[in-house]
């Protein structure tokens, strides 16, 4: 799934759904009857096949079901079956169709059955209604939004099944289902398996029937209906179909239409083909995640929907959303974790498949990219540190977390590199086939590898999967020249506590001289160690881990002409990366003013602006051209005004016009920020400009803004931009502005991209914190989630209540419960732990190419408030740019 919102990336990437991994593990969610189970269950049955009959009242927002669940008994003892369900009514039960007595609770359906042996039989019909408060969810016109499109959907993972169908609701069982939807006639549905028929029924409805014959967990059950465009695509024999909002299906095909290729890659590279009848992916409206990978058929937001004239503006498209989703249907569907302890076997798979794509599709740069900014965005979420991937210390969904993601991707990734990559697509494959409908916990995965490689890989999974952390080198070489010798000195500086100890990891070092380069492989594994590589004259440069293959964290000592040498001639993205950042530290660490850093380091800006304007690699431009913007000072900022300007793509340039936001006071800068973000031909550039402009607080810029926001573009982009930029200016003129673009009626993603921005302004003003709090009961995923982040960073206590009264609502999801206990927690902390402490997850989860806590040419007074609430606000628009429960418990009742 993503979680998401729950991943690390920029928006131009499309991984933004990490970053909201950081915010739901930060503090463990409300006390709530549902949490998530660490541990698999004992099973009493084993339940077969499902027959699941719902029609809705659409008004009222109810179900009408009818579940029909085939079963087998696991005990000899076995007297009754318990069925999770949660706020529904049970109408009647049978048991082999006799009527039978029943009792609920609060969170089970209880049915006596006759004591028999184990393998027994039973076929149990249950009728029920109910309003879900979770679990399948009413997208609906109103008098604010009355052109919506009716939608409703389910949403089962990880335990919300149960609140709209009664049935086993954890992963470790599986069963095949028959899916039958009564809907208006007009309207078009989807369901896991193949399509059987669908008939006329009264009314003027009809019926829809889906068989899904290969067997999965319950959570991954799909019900959609609704107004929906259809898009059909197939590869051979596969029919492949997309489903929009009515309306957007012309958005359909040129951001899905490369699903077929990516299966055909996946067949080849997993080793089994698509297991499933059908792939679908349906596209609905306030999703409550980025994707979820029901079996057959993914839901993803339809934030992914990219307009089509900004479609050209990302790198790399709406591609990891779909190669992740797509990835599930291998790893996750076909072969599901036991357990939510091992969910990474499901993300950490899935995030590794957003790599096998983007090395197969992208140029090889573009993957480098992404692993090195998810290196970099991993360890800047501290508190992922001292966890390991599998763990069971959870009570809410905080497993959920970027170690099954980011971490368990790279886990993967380092696992293929070191056994190569034809041994390690032979354990994907026998891994798949030994496994496939079944349930499986980490060692099922160790024992396939081992299997099929003859590889013993306990101590790598040791530390890398069931210990905690990476490792943190600090690393410094000698010369001897009488020896020829060049000696590299390799200390293991990470804390060992807890479950992170000493890693051993097999590496390459390249030393560089003028004869030229070589490789030498060693394995790093003590706390400190010398290694002596044969050297005929001085290094030019000497790497290691050369091409940045290890999840790891290095601080290697070097002159300047070294890193500069290395940011020039490096034959990989990491190491000149990494070069291009290590340069921007020469002034930071000295704490040198922009006129002390230009005399001292003109070569520095000389070389970076060169790798901003001719590196290879689209990525290393953007990591030097914010170095530049870092260094800051006039000549700095002509360079990469030079560099903007020879830039093509338009994601690029959007980075680079972000990082003139660091020059303050500088002409130059604003008279091109002004000209960008008023005739660019790129919109992401533009509004990149707009941002800018607010940050550098230009005198111009609330007329530039104001202008903007009534300036029609694709999908608001512009005006979205300006609105976000108004908190930054800080201008009090902007409060009226803004006050007219957050009240409902207006745009979804420009009332979020307003909320933030009110919030930073009149921070005394118990007006405005009401007003933001109004919006919390309201059934707009995306509002609520902006007014609950904004409340938090905004910093005024009198919100706690409101954020308290919605923390006990009944129609939370698993990501959203654990964020507004954050930002009580927040709110009610003492001021100066604010001050002292991280401001948030997110802000934790900043790399350094985002984070604001070093900003030597720009604002440097921006207060905590203001940067919580512009890293939050950044969060919130990477994840609309991209994609977009305390229960009562009741006494038992009898029937």
């Amino acid at each position: 799934m993503i979680r998401e919102f729950i991943r690390f990336r920029k928006p131009e990437f499309g991984r933004w759904r990490r970053l909201m991994a950081a915010v739901v593990i930060v503090i463990s969610a409300a006390v709530s009857l549902q949490a998530d189970e660490p541990y698999a269950r004992n099973r009493s049955y084993d339940l077969q096949h499902s027959k699941i009959i719902l029609r809705f009242d659409v008004d009222q927002k109810k179900v009408i079901g009818e579940v029909i669940h085939t079963l087998t008994t696991l005990r000899e003892d076995t007297s009754k079956i318990e069925f999770d369900s949660v706020g529904l009514t049970i109408k009647s039960v049978t048991v082999n169709k006799a009527p039978t007595k029943f009792e609920t609770t609060a969170d089970k359906l209880v049915v006596p059955v006759a004591v028999g042996k184990v393998g027994d039989k039973f076929e149990i019909d249950i009728r029920y209604e109910g309003k879900p408060t979770k679990g399948l969810y009413f997208i609906l016109p109103d008098k604010e939004y009355p052109n919506r499109r009716k939608q409703i959907w389910s949403q089962g993972e990880s335990e919300d099944t149960r609140y709209y169908l009664p049935t086993y609701d954890y992963p470790n069982d599986r069963l095949t289902t028959e899916t039958v939807l009564t809907v208006p006639a007009s309207w078009l549905t989807v369901g896991n398996g193949k399509l059987i028929g669908v008939t006329n029924a009264a009314n003027n409805m009809k019926t829809w029937t889906w068989r899904e014959s290969v067997p999965s967990s319950t959570y991954l059950i799909t019900v959609v209906a609704g107004e929906f465009d259809e898009v059909k695509d197939s590869l051979h024999n596969l029919p492949v179909t997309y489903y929009a909002p009515k309306g957007r299906g012309d958005r359909l095909p040129i951001n899905y239409s490369r699903t077929p290729a990516m299966i055909e890659l996946f067949n080849k590279k997993y080793g089994v083909d698509y297991p499933w009848e059908k792939y679908a992916q349906v596209m609905v409206d306030d999703f409550v995640a980025g994707g979820m990978e029901n079996s057959s058929a993914t839901t993803n937001t339809s934030s992914s929907l990219v307009n089509p004239q900004l479609v050209s503006e990302y790198a790399t498209g709406q591609d990891d959303l779909i190669s992740h989703e797509l990835t599930h249907q291998w790893f996750g569907d076909y072969v599901t974790c036991k357990d939510w302890g091992n969910i990474w076997l499901n993300e950490g798979f899935a995030t590794f498949g957003e790599t096998v794509w983007a090395e197969n599709h992208f140029p090889k740069d573009q993957s480098e990219y992404q692993r090195w900014t998810d290196a970099r965005h991993w360890f800047a979420s501290v508190n992922l540190y001292s966890k390991p991937i599998v763990r069971y210390d959870f009570e809410d969904s905080s497993e959920f977390d970027g170690n099954a993601y980011g971490k368990g991707g790279w886990v993967l990734y380092m696992l293929r590199h070191q056994l190569g990559e034809e041994a390690f697509n032979r354990a994907l494959k026998h891994y798949l086939e030994v496994n496939h409908g079944k349930n499986v916990v980490t060692a099922d995965f160790v024992k396939a590898v081992e299997e099929s490689t003859n590889t013993d890989v306990d101590q790598f999974f040791n530390q890398w999967v069931y210990g905690a952390g990476a490792p943190k080198f600090d690393i410094s070489y000698v010369y001897d020249n009488t020896k020829q010798r060049v000696v590299l000195i390799v200390k293991q500086v990470q804390k060992v506590e807890g479950g992170v100890g000493l890693f051993r990891v097999p590496t390459d070092v390249e030393i560089t001289t003028a004869a030229g380069a070589h490789l030498y492989p060693i394995v790093a594994s003590k706390q400190t160690e010398t290694f002596s590589f044969p050297g005929s004259a001085e290094p030019l440069m000497v790497l290691f881990d050369k091409g940045g293959n290890i999840l790891k964290r290095a601080e290697f000592h070097k002159e300047k002409k070294e890193w500069l040498y290395q940011l020039k001639n490096a034959a990989d993205f990491s190491d000149r990366a990494d070069a291009a950042v290590a340069l921007r530290s020469l002034k930071e660490d000295a704490g040198q003013s922009d006129d002390e850093a230009e005399a001292k380091n003109d070569d520095v800006i000389v070389a970076l602006a060169d790798a901003a304007s001719n590196d290879k690699a689209w990525g290393v431009r953007a990591v030097a051209a914010e170095s530049l913007g870092r260094l800051g000072g006039p000549v700095a900022a002509h360079k990469l005004i030079e560099a903007l300007n020879s830039a093509k793509e338009p994601w690029l340039r959007a980075r680079m016009v972000a990082a003139l936001a660091d020059f303050k006071d500088d002409k130059d800068v604003l008279a091109k920020l002004q000209n960008v973000a008023e005739q660019d031909t790129s919109y992401r550039a533009r509004a990149a400009a707009l941002q800018a402009l607010g940050k550098l607080k230009a005198p111009n810029a609330f007329a530039v803004l104001n202008s903007a926001i009534v300036t029609d573009s694709p999908d608001d982009f512009l005006r979205n931009a300006a609105l976000r930029s108004l908190g930054s200016l800080g201008d009090e003129k902007a409060v009226a502005v803004l006050r007219e673009w957050v009240v409902p009626g207006k745009p979804m993603e420009t009332r979020e991209a307003a909320i933030f921005s009110l919030a930073r302004l009149q921070k005394d003003n118990k007006e405005i914190t009401t007003q933001i709090a109004s919006y919390l009961p309201e059934s707009h995923f995306g509002v609520r989630m902006a007014a609950v982040s904004a409340l938090g960073a905004r910093g005024d206590a009198s919100a706690i209540p409101a954020l308290e009264h919605l923390l006990k609502s009944d129609d939370l999801s698993i990501e959203f419960a654990p964020m507004i206990k954050e930002q009580i927690a927040h709110l009610k902390r003492p001021a100066k732990e604010k001050r002292d402490g991280h401001a948030t997850a997110a802000a934790d989860d900043d790399d350094d190419e985002a984070s604001a806590d070093s900003n030597p040419g720009g604002n440097r007074n921006m207060s905590m408030v203001d940067e919580r609430l512009e890293k939050l606000e950044h969060l919130m628009q990477e994840m609309n740019e991209r994609l977009k429960t305390i229960e009562t418990r009741l006494p038992t009742e009898k029937h």
